[in-house]
């Protein structure tokens, strides 16, 4: 049963929210850096990013290495990476439904709750990929995947993110 996926969720009650939707419908900005594929090891290229929160939510802070195929004559490419982030969000969300708060203290935390990720670390490991075409020498638009969790290794709590997203890519340099 639990090796199909439901697109289809069944509505919850009012107060409750599915694990891992906390930061969904929001637009990040994502500055990155890459290398020039090194000379070794299938030629990866070396990468930093930083992916900040327009909403005020979790941005995250990368750095990992990229490898890229190219087809059609450099016009289309496939890309994957892997990476470790550091991020701003919440190890663990305050609890809104413990015993005893202050009605205030309550509607604080549930407003926590309700838009941000418990990810049960600071550190999380970044699997990527990405489809690319080149529209010039310097631009390019990017399809990306990103993956955001720690396997369990640090904690427990680890209900990781995806996100997927349209990136505008220039090539600085000559």
């Amino acid at each position: 049963m639990g090796d199909r996926l439901i697109f289809d969720l069944p509505q919850l009650p009012p107060g409750e929210i599915y694990e891992g939707s906390e930061e969904d419908g929001t637009v990040d900005v994502q500055l990155l850096y890459r290398t020039a594929p090194l000379q070794f090891l299938l030629k990866p290229r070396l990468s930093a990013k930083v992916q900040i929160s327009t909403a005020g939510r979790t941005s995250f802070a990368s750095g990992g290495a990229e490898w890229r195929q190219h087809i059609l004559r450099g016009r289309l490419y496939g890309q994957v990476g892997i990476g470790l982030t550091l991020h701003d969000g919440y190890r663990f969300t305050p609890d809104p439904f413990a015993a005893g708060l202050p009605a205030q203290e309550a509607q604080r935390r549930y407003d926590i709750y309700r838009r941000r990720t418990s990810f049960g670390s600071q550190v999380l490991f970044n699997p990527n990929a990405s489809l690319g075409v080149r529209v010039d020498r310097r631009w390019s638009i990017e399809v990306a995947w990103e993956h955001f969790s720690h396997r369990q290794l640090f904690s427990d709590q680890n209900p990781g993110i995806d996100n997927i997203g349209i990136r505008l890519s220039r090539t600085l340099g000559r």
